[in-house]
């Protein structure tokens, strides 16, 4: 038999007929076969529902990425202390002990000739003066300073004036029994190179950064 012209094509299953508009799925259906669409309104997997606030962490719980209270943080181009061992440091001390040698020669044997006792006790005055207020306003000597050294903190802050008198005031260990020995070999076993005015203070002596 054959097909009425007049009749049209009949459309294949799953065609839309020629002319009609394709209605669009009900509300709330998926919109194809094997094709899941979100209910409107619902929040997406891992979206935070709308008008609800995120909940904060259990309080003393950091966040995630963030750095807890009382830790180191090491950011980048952080600069590494830099401990300095016995020989940049006796370098340091010929300058600073040839500069007090100058000035205190100068005032016991000029100004002082004939009291010589006052003349040594100015003398030690100066001498421990002269370390403890040099590195407690500018964190070195003289010494130091030519040499790019400073004295800090073990956390590598400015030391103040309560560090600085004890660091220097225990020189007179330190130097025994002559030479500064004592602080040398203290110096060589410590992994802070420290001598033992440093571990009584809490200081270091590290290399200046330019």
């Amino acid at each position: 038999m054959y097909n009425d012209p007049s009749q049209g094509q009949q459309p294949q299953y799953g065609q839309q007929p020629y002319g009609q508009q394709q209605q669009p799925p009900p509300y709330d259906q998926p919109s194809s076969y094997g094709q899941q669409q979100q209910p409107y309104g619902q929040p997406q997997y891992g979206q935070q529902p709308y008008g609800q606030q995120q909940q904060p962490p259990p309080y003393g719980q950091p966040q995630y990425g963030q750095q807890q209270y009382g830790q180191p943080q090491y950011g980048y181009g952080q600069p590494q202390l830099q401990y300095v061992s016995v020989w940049p440091r006796a370098g340091a001390v010929i300058i600073d002990g040839i500069i007090l040698g100058v000035v205190l020669s100068i005032l016991i044997n000029l100004i002082f000739q004939n009291a010589p006792t006052v003349g040594v006790i100015l003398g030690v005055i100066i001498y421990f003066g002269y370390f403890i207020v040099m590195e407690a306003m500018w964190g070195a000597t003289v010494g130091k300073m030519a040499l790019r050294l400073r004295v800090v903190k073990t956390d590598g802050s400015p030391i103040s004036w309560s560090e600085s008198v004890i660091r220097n005031l225990l020189r007179i260990v330190d130097a025994l029994p002559t030479a500064y020995l004592v602080g040398a070999i203290l110096v060589w076993t410590s992994p802070l190179r420290q001598r033992l005015g440093d571990r009584a203070a809490k200081t270091v002596v590290v290399r200046r950064q330019p």
